[in-house]
C-alpha cells in the first residue's frame, strides 16, 4: 500500500482546531486494496479534521460514481455513491477493544493514514443492488432471461399429479 502516502495526515504539527482536507480517489486508489470490481471510479472526499488536546474528530463527506456490471443485464452501469461517516481518534497505550467509530492510537504516534477508512466508508455506502434505471437494461439479455424463466415454470408431466396434494396435516 505504498501508493497511499498522499492520504497520510501528519497531525503532530497541526494546531488545535478545525482543519480541512480534500482527496480524490479513482481506480488506482482501489487497486491498492486489490479491489478490481469497478470498471471506473471517481470520488471526491472532504475531510473535516478537528484536533483537540486528547482526541481528534474526523468527519468524512464523499460523493462519486463507480461503473460496475448491472446485476440484471451485465452491461456497465454508473452507480452514484455518497455518504457521511465519522471517526473518533483517541490516544492511549492500554488495550482497548476498538469499535466501528473509535480508533485508539499509541501515544507516540504522529500521523494517521486515512486511506483505509476512505476505502471502507465508500464500500459501506455502495448499494448492494447495482442495476440500470427501469427500462435501460439491455433488452436482448432481459428477453433471454425471460425465456429461461419460462422454461423453469413448465412442470414435468410426471410430477403434475402431485400438485393437488395438501401437505398441511392440520386439515
Amino acid at each position: 500500500m505504498k501508493g497511499l502516502s498522499e492520504y497520510i495526515i501528519h497531525f503532530e504539527g497541526l494546531k488545535q482546531g478545525t482543519h480541512y482536507f480534500e482527496f480524490n480517489v479513482d481506480n488506482k486508489f482501489f487497486g491498492e486494496f486489490d479491489c478490481e470490481e469497478f470498471e471506473k471510479s471517481s470520488f471526491k472526499i472532504d475531510l473535516e479534521f478537528v484536533k483537540q488536546s486528547t482526541m481528534m474528530l474526523l468527519k468524512f463527506n464523499f460523493e462519486g460514481t463507480v461503473t460496475v456490471p448491472c446485476d440484471r443485464c451485465l452491461d456497465m452501469v454508473d452507480v452514484a455513491v455518497e455518504g457521511e461517516e465519522s471517526l473518533i481518534v483517541k490516544f492511549g497505550n492500554e488495550m482497548y477493544e476498538e469499535t466501528e467509530d473509535i480508533l485508539i492510537l499509541p501515544v507516540h504516534e504522529h500521523e494517521l493514514n486515512v486511506g483505509s477508512y476512505i476505502y471502507e466508508f465508500i464500500n459501506l455506502n455502495l448499494h448492494q443492488k447495482r442495476v440500470h434505471a427501469k427500462g435501460l437494461c439491455n433488452q436482448e439479455v432481459i428477453k433471454e432471461l425471460e425465456k429461461i424463466e419460462q422454461k423453469k415454470e413448465i412442470i414435468d408431466p410426471r410430477w403434475s399429479a402431485l400438485q393437488g396434494i395438501n401437505l398441511n396435516k392440520n386439515n
